[in-house]
């Protein structure tokens, strides 16, 4: 096995000893069903003493047996679960390679790994060929008997497993849609155990959690979400490029809105949404390098091939961007590895794990979707008198974002009623900061252009097009100032 990483969509049930395969072969879709040599499995699942990493339903193995012996760890992911594989060193079998390591630091820190559970699983398995000879699922038989090391309990069970082969989900979805009720007619049912540790562990399926009875609890849950996904995005960000600085930016922001609810969340919470301010700054010079390059390229693109100079102007305008970008994603992934950051998320975890002491945390629920309505207001009242300087455009784009984020967090965790207008509000605040981001996006352009034009002329270079392309900013710029003031008029008038 290489390392390497991969997304994990499969499907279990449970069966009875005496329960027969289905003939596979008849399930539609498939066009062969190949049988796989029998393999005896055996796995140690590992976690830290206090078990940081069952809490975040993430599992770290060391198997041996099968076509994929080695070391992995699975990952929640919005679609099923992200795995990433390593070698096993044998000089040193019980410690997890770098490559798995990184996938749980953020939360083992230098915590001590200790085996949790052993499973040994007989397996028989069937991969499942479509008609272009791809295989795209695999089917597993498993008998299974796991040791909780803990409590010294031994469980025994069989199921059935279904799992994608290979990465397009699409694809694999359709027939594990038509292999479920194929297997359902045998004599299986769905598993309430979500993972062969969980079952282990004599853990089934999770509760669902009563609903919040203050406005504190329900806050710590929305960060704690927030913060799970905050370790997701760090992970992300080491394998993904300007999407993933995109979306941890995004979860920053969404973060920092939560912890301006400062009469719920206390001094502790604002003291996170200061260190917080860092990260998103960090973050920020590669996105800003990004949209960049973005900017310049659909000026230039818009320009006739003709016009002189403008393949040096990509070189300097775009490509060079380009490279900013790269390195200061380079740059992000070296500080989210840092103490600095691995601290600020285990503080993060503390404080989500715990009532926030706010004076208003014992406040009903309700009170939330009053400050958000409030958030709006003040996102309102700094948008209606904006002068024409881009510090006062940013404080009125930060202020509409972080209404939008606070009402859409509300949303999402049920807090708002059906028919709640904020709902509407987050959507006027979202042109209003979306204009506003466009505007300064190209306005950081424009006031580049005379410095980028002065440094090709001294080259030796053309620099007539960069004088056509401020002034086609130009005109975008008043365009773009003209929406703004469109989207703050509708955005009071909707606050009122």
């Amino acid at each position: 096995m290489t390392d390497g990483h991969h997304a994990e969509i499969e499907r279990k049930y449970a069966v009875g000893e005496a329960a027969v395969v289905p003939d596979l072969a008849q399930v539609p879709g498939v066009a062969e069903a190949r049988p796989v040599a029998a393999a005896h499995l055996e796995a140690v699942y590992f976690d830290t003493a206090d078990r940081v990493l069952a809490r975040a339903r993430i599992a770290l193995r060391r198997r041996r047996g099968g076509h994929d012996s080695g070391w992995h760890v699975k990952l929640p992911a919005a679609v099923g679960r992200t795995e990433v594989h390593g070698e096993i060193d044998e000089r040193s079998p019980d410690t997890p390679p770098p490559a798995v390591l990184d996938a749980v630091r953020s939360r083992v820190r230098d915590a001590a790994l200790e085996p949790i559970a052993r499973i040994e699983t007989t397996r028989t398995a069937v991969l499942l060929v479509d008609a272009t000879g791809t295989e795209r699922v695999e089917f597993a038989d498993d008998v299974v008997r796991a040791t909780d090391v803990a409590r010294g309990v031994l469980r025994a069970w069989r199921e059935w497993e279904a799992e994608q082969v290979g990465d397009a989900p699409a694809v694999s979805a359709r027939l594990l849609d038509a292999l479920e009720p194929v297997l359902l007619s045998a004599g299986a049912r769905p598993s309430v155990s979500p993972s062969k540790l969980a079952q282990a562990l004599g853990e089934t399926g999770d509760e669902e959690p009563p609903a919040a009875s203050t406005a504190g609890e329900a806050v710590r849950r929305l960060i704690a979400a927030q913060v799970e996904q905050l370790h997701r995005d760090a992970f992300a960000l080491q394998h993904g490029g300007a999407e993933a600085v995109h979306g941890m930016r995004k979860t920053v922001r969404r973060l920092r809105a939560l912890l301006a609810l400062d009469d719920v969340v206390g001094p502790a919470g604002r003291r996170l949404r200061d260190r917080l301010r860092l990260v998103g700054a960090t973050l920020g010079d590669a996105r800003d390098a990004t949209v960049a390059a973005a900017t310049a390229a659909a000026l230039l693109d818009a320009l006739p091939a003709t016009v002189p100079g403008i393949d040096a102007a990509r070189r300097r305008l775009v490509d060079s961007a380009d490279e900013r970008a790269a390195e200061a994603q380079r740059r992000a992934v070296a500080a989210f590895r840092a103490d600095a950051h691995l601290d600020l998320l285990a503080d993060l975890d503390a404080f989500a794990r715990t009532l926030p002491s706010g004076p208003d945390a014992l406040e009903p629920p309700d009170l939330l979707p009053r400050l958000a309505t409030a958030a709006v207001g003040r996102a309102a009242r700094r948008s209606r008198h904006l002068d024409e300087s881009l510090s006062a455009l940013h404080d009125a784009r930060k202020a509409a974002k972080r209404a939008r984020y606070l009402i859409e967090s509300l949303d999402d965790a049920g807090l708002l009623s059906r028919g709640s207008s904020l709902r509407r509000l987050a959507r006027r605040a979202e042109r209003v900061h979306d204009a506003i981001g466009r505007h300064r996006d190209l306005a950081l352009l424009v006031d580049e252009l005379p410095f980028v034009s002065q440094r090709a002329a001294a080259d030796g270079e053309n620099a007539y097009v960069y004088g056509v392309v401020a002034e086609r900013g130009g005109r975008e710029l008043d365009r773009l100032r003209a929406r703004i003031d469109r989207a703050v008029a509708k955005l009071a008038a909707a606050a009122r």
